[in-house]
């Protein structure tokens, strides 16, 4: 885009060797485009430096995300869709059930659909400290069956204070 500019500053320099009357309809005219043609080209300068630095950050953010990716020698996009995937799941938590029943119901819940409650809020059993859900419009005094240890609880609702907080491993 140098070059706009040059040819700019060209179109400014030839029209002020012309000796053209600025006060006549056309010299006004004239120096009316050549100023809104500076406007312009610097404004697609500006643009163009933008766009250069969205570039550069896409191609980070792809970047990231094939380094995230990493080779995973298969070609499936989303593993962790396949039903194989979900056994393997599964089995890496014991005995295969369900831990997040009060999320999506499985096939041994007779509750329908429509029983279902609408929001859920997350809970903290005081014995194990552990998180589970319940439905949101529960009392907060009620007395719950904690899934991860099976003690008759009343739970602690969630709060930032109390909430289990993953923390980044260090790589060395």
């Amino acid at each position: 885009m140098e070059n706009l500019s040059k040819k700019v500053g060209y179109l400014k320099g030839l029209m002020e060797g012309m000796d053209i009357d600025h006060a006549s309809a056309n010299g006004k005219l004239m120096a009316g485009m050549v100023d809104l043609l500076g406007e312009l080209s610097d404004r697609v300068e500006a643009m163009d430096e933008l766009l250069d630095d969205l570039n550069d950050y896409v191609e980070s953010i792809d970047d990231d995300l094939a380094e995230l990716e990493g080779d995973r020698g298969d070609d499936d996009e989303f593993p962790f869709l396949d039903d194989d995937e979900d056994e393997d799941f599964d089995d890496a938590f014991g005995d295969g059930e369900d831990k997040l029943h009060l999320l999506r119901p499985g096939e041994n819940d007779k509750a329908k659909e429509e029983d279902a409650p609408d929001a859920l809020a997350g809970k903290l059993c005081p014995k194990c400290q552990k998180m589970f859900f319940t439905a949101l419009e529960d009392k907060e005094d009620a007395e719950y069956l904690c899934p991860h240890c099976g003690e008759k609880i009343t739970a602690v609702p969630l709060t930032p204070d109390n909430a289990p907080v993953a923390k980044p491993v260090l790589e060395f």
